[in-house]
């Protein structure tokens, strides 16, 4: 994985997701000079209040609320350029692929990234395994492209739950220094967390970069399966 001077998309269902799979690995590539953009697809809280009530009161509100928190997170990290969409939390099959795709696609063409890093299809989350096949379809290779490397990155929790074919590394990133600041961006996300044993908890998120690091014989590190990579 090449970080040092990178420019790096992070293609992410929902606001949080970004913080989740990859906001360590963020972090070191930011130490080594690189730029980053962050592409949230979906609001990621309207389900929570039911199919025809996308747009109460109380479902604007938590968005509302989720962007105020995703802000916060991001500026922990130093990250300043990212898109908001609107795509409704997990009615993301709704919407036709080509509009999913070309919103990709134009990043990728304004953005010029040579990394990008978003959902692995193994996820009980419908709108992070279109995620993944949008950015399948965007990311294909072309004639002078900037794009040399995809990786896909687990999501606590939505991925830990399947009951077939779970997630499965290629490539692990070293994130000891920079998991107490992962964890403090994460805690900006005040209605997201629960505690333990909830996966999304700091004990958590802290007990997979654990883990993934003893794979890999680091004390932390974040986890990502090398989905294409151009020489």
């Amino acid at each position: 994985m090449k970080l040092k001077n990178s420019r790096i998309l992070v293609v992410a269902a929902h606001p949080d997701d970004d913080i989740l799979g990859c906001g360590g690995t963020l972090m070191k590539a930011k130490s080594l000079n690189a730029k980053i953009k962050i592409l949230f697809l979906g609001e990621g809280v309207s389900s929570r209040f039911g199919i025809g009530n996308e747009r109460s009161k109380m479902s604007l509100k938590a968005r509302e609320i989720r962007q105020i928190e995703c802000k916060k997170s991001l500026k922990v990290l130093g990250i300043n350029n990212f898109v908001f969409e609107e795509r409704f939390c997990t009615q993301f099959d709704t919407y036709p692929m080509l509009d999913i795709v070309q919103s990709i696609e134009r990043q990728i063409k304004f953005f010029k990234p040579n990394v990008i890093f978003t959902h692995n299809p193994s996820e009980v989350n419908i709108d992070h395994k279109i995620t993944y096949d949008a950015v399948e379809v965007a990311a294909r290779p072309k004639k002078n492209s900037s794009l040399k490397e995809i990786y896909s990155f687990e999501i606590v929790c939505s991925g830990g739950w399947k009951f077939y074919k779970n997630f499965s590394p290629t490539t692990y990133v070293d994130i000891t220094k920079y998991l107490n600041k992962k964890l403090k961006s994460w805690e900006q996300y005040k209605n997201e967390a629960k505690p333990f044993p909830f996966p999304r908890s700091r004990e958590g998120l802290e007990t997979l970069a654990k883990y993934r690091g003893m794979q890999s014989y680091f004390k932390f590190a974040e986890a990502f399966k090398l989905e294409r990579e151009i020489v």
